[in-house]
């Protein structure tokens, strides 16, 4: 013992020894030198050693981070964001006082005295470091992490720590304080895919930037250390977002306006977490149009231009009438989804599949699913108003609009007619309507029927559109030309490969529901084929406008052929297989045809208004028959017919009525049976002609008596023949003579 007591006496005198000023001159010098000279001119090796390998601050004038690319509707709802990094950029001056008190207070609190670095702080970390025996606390200031997250990496290395250092001074001296903390504020990473203040208030509490208040700022703030740490459990989040509440209520920066009293202090920390009710997922709306104009964009952009740009899309789509006819498809489709499972057994192989069920770790049989898709633009644009690609996007993606290819049955029949008309046809002349047999290849025949079994014998074009004849209509295939046919439907706007064969004339080859809606808006555009545009407007991350949205016209066929289609049309609403519009209460003047395949696998309707065209195509995905009687007047034209009271919901006025082009067609009254100009005594129809076609010139000769046996003869023209058409000057002779006559 006595041992250590001497050794420690010895330590003792040698502390007491006499104070000598050489000696406190020397230890001066030495401080000065190894605590200011020794570090700057450390400092200045380690600059010019590092000054190449150190990113250029001007690159900051350049700087653009990849934004939220925003979609909306043409009725102001945004329908998606897409973004690899979700941010919107704020301005400094849009951010809550509250969040810059807790920002500066908690993570740099001289940030506007130092510059870059500040020493202080990082003594004070390095003390508390080795308090603590690990890293507990860092030093690095605002601008040390906006460095190190704009040009560095992660990685905690020597090497990477004088880079950060070294940048931040050289950002102090190029860029102001508000500048760097601008860049800040929108470029960290706040959890759940949100980077920057704008983003994460949005997305967490459902507000701008602008409106957060103390404590909603103080869980922002304190999420900045590790987000994914504190989000997975809402006490630590707690505990944090309290922690930057105490560090708030102490600090004396900004005080002025943002002070935190203590009674105050209390209840903000007592605020619940509800954190997790405002993160929930939020899916596309109108997701099926959504992701069509996502992947056209990706074609001419490319894959990331959407998610990195902040651009702005303004579509065409009205998201609430939208809305409005995905409801009724979706009704309708489960009326008659209803209807088949109360028919069939839930065993049967025919509308049952069998499919893995991932939760019991097996297969289970269900039922298959109908569905179906409704397309429709605004004709004299081209806009796309409504576009519903299928029953259920998360269930399927599977565009019926885009990508099904289906066998549109009557519904291709306009095209034939088309064809007809414009090549010297008229409404009035007659097609045989009866049964036939036509050879095929291997010695096989071709028996084809009518819906209903029943044949008409010789009948008018128009009845036969209008009645959906599938003889007549193959007799005038067979003497227009299946090849004549398809060129006008490629023509009209059907882009997928059609057989040359007499089948054609009823849809045997598959088509799109987009090329069939396109096609049918020719006629009441009068021969105008106008191309779908579904954005008006892209503007980009500063305002410009990059992309405007512009109409694409086509003359293709000539007015007066569509008008005589179009009026062909306009009877089967009025008095054909589609006057079930008519019965739903849809008075408008409209066109349309109705479509079924056998076995009715695929029922149809397209149709248009002067102003709209839409079509509504049903089935299930394998073809699959929908039901017996499931025609397209019943299974397609409900929907149809709902989406245009939808876009009419007023009676119809003298501007609903379509444009007609007097100078290409003419009225005349004629006798039915006869096909030949009325006269008094004559049971009298109204029809249109195209002018350019032969036109009857002579008025019937029957006295309609009892004793007339002329009567049973026939006087009417089948099909064209070598005769010129009549002037268009004796046909305005024609009309007034009529009117003497009391005929039209």
């Amino acid at each position: 013992m006595q041992g250590k007591n001497k050794h420690i006496e010895k330590v003792m005198l040698a502390v007491r020894k006499p104070f000598h000023w050489n000696t406190a001159l020397f230890i001066g010098l030495a401080g000065f030198l190894s605590g200011i000279i020794i570090p700057t001119i450390l400092l200045f090796v380690v600059y010019i050693l590092y000054i190449p390998e150190l990113p250029n601050p001007e690159q900051l004038e350049e700087y653009q981070p990849p934004l939220v690319s925003r979609m909306y509707s043409s009725d102001g709802v945004l329908l998606a964001e897409f973004a690899g990094e979700k941010r919107i950029w704020v301005s400094i001056d849009d951010v809550s006082p509250w969040f810059i008190k807790a920002l500066i207070a908690t993570e740099d609190r001289r940030f506007f005295e130092h510059w870059g670095i500040d020493p202080l702080r990082i003594a004070g970390a390095m003390i508390a470091n080795l308090k603590a025996g690990e890293i507990v606390q860092g030093g690095s200031t605002i601008t040390q992490q906006l460095s190190k997250n704009l040009f560095l990496t992660p990685q905690k290395v020597l090497v990477r720590k004088i880079k950060e250092a070294l940048t931040s001074i050289r950002l102090e001296h190029k860029y102001s304080k508000y500048e760097l903390l601008e860049l800040y504020i929108n470029q960290n990473y706040m959890g759940k895919g949100c980077y920057g203040v704008q983003s994460a208030a949005q997305t967490f509490f459902g507000k701008n930037a602008s409106e957060l208040g103390p404590a909603e700022s103080a869980l922002l703030v304190g999420l900045l250390r590790a987000p994914s740490y504190y989000l997975r459990k809402p006490e630590r989040a707690i505990r944090r977002r309290n922690l930057v509440l105490n560090i708030m209520a102490k600090s004396d920066f900004m005080n002025d306006e943002c002070k935190i009293e203590p009674e105050q202090l209390d209840s903000l920390k007592s605020v619940p977490f509800s954190l997790q009710e405002q993160i929930k997922a939020k899916g596309w709306k109108a997701p099926y149009f959504v992701d069509f104009v996502r992947r056209e964009l990706a074609d001419i952009y490319g894959e990331d231009w959407l998610y990195t740009q902040g651009v702005t899309i303004y579509t065409t789509l009205d998201y609430h009438l939208n809305k409005a006819t995905a409801e009724t498809l979706r009704a309708r489709l489960h009326q008659m989804q209803r209807k088949i499972q109360v028919t069939h057994h839930d065993d049967d192989p025919e509308y049952t599949e069998v499919v893995f069920d991932s939760t019991i770790g097996d297969t289970v049989r269900k039922w298959k699913e109908l569905n179906g898709g409704v397309f429709a633009i605004e004709n004299e644009s081209g806009r796309i108003l409504v576009f519903v690609g299928g029953k259920d996007f998360d269930k399927n993606q599977f565009n019926r609009i885009t990508q099904a290819v289906r066998q549109p049955g009557s519904a291709f029949k306009p095209f034939v007619y088309t064809a007809a008309i414009d090549n010297g046809w008229q409404p009035s002349d007659l097609i045989e309507d009866t049964p036939g047999i036509w050879p095929m290849a291997g010695r096989k025949v071709w028996r084809p029927h009518n819906y209903d079994h029943k044949y008409l014998g010789k009948i008018t074009l128009r009845e036969a559109l209008q009645k959906s004849r599938n003889l007549a209509t193959i007799r005038l295939c067979e003497q227009v030309g299946p090849a004549n046919v398809i060129k006008y439907a490629h023509r009209l706007g059907i882009t997928t490969p059609l057989d040359p064969v007499l089948s054609i004339a009823i849809g045997s080859s598959g088509v799109k529901l987009w090329d069939m809606v396109v096609a049918y808006s020719v006629f009441p555009n009068l021969g105008v084929k106008v191309k779908p545009i579904y954005i008006d407007k892209i503007v980009n991350r500063d305002g410009t406008v990059i992309y405007q949205g512009k109409t694409q016209k086509e003359e293709i066929l000539c007015r007066g052929t569509a008008y005589v289609v179009t009026s062909m049309l306009k009877s089967v609403i009025e008095h054909g297989t589609g006057y079930a519009a008519r019965m739903f209460g849809f008075m408008h003047p409209a066109g349309g045809k109705t479509g079924t395949t056998d076995e009715y696998s695929d029922a149809w309707f397209i149709g248009f208004t002067k102003l709209y065209t839409a079509g509504v195509c049903v089935g299930y995905n394998d073809l699959t028959p929908i039901g017996e009687g499931m025609t397209g007047s019943r299974a397609a034209l409900p929907t149809w017919t709902k989406l245009m009271l939808n876009l009419y919901p007023k009676s119809p006025t003298e501007k609903d009525k379509f444009d007609v082009p007097y100078d290409e067609v003419v009225f005349l009254t004629i006798f039915m049976k006869s096909g030949l100009l009325a006269t008094q005594r004559c049971p009298k129809m109204n029809e249109v002609f195209l002018r350019r076609n032969y036109i009857p010139d002579e008025y019937c000769p029957l006295s309609h008596t009892e004793e007339d046996s002329t009567e049973q003869q026939d006087f009417r023209r089948i099909g064209p023949d070598s005769r010129d058409s009549i002037p268009p000057a004796n046909i305005d002779q024609i009309n007034k003579k009529q009117q003497r006559k009391g005929g039209l």
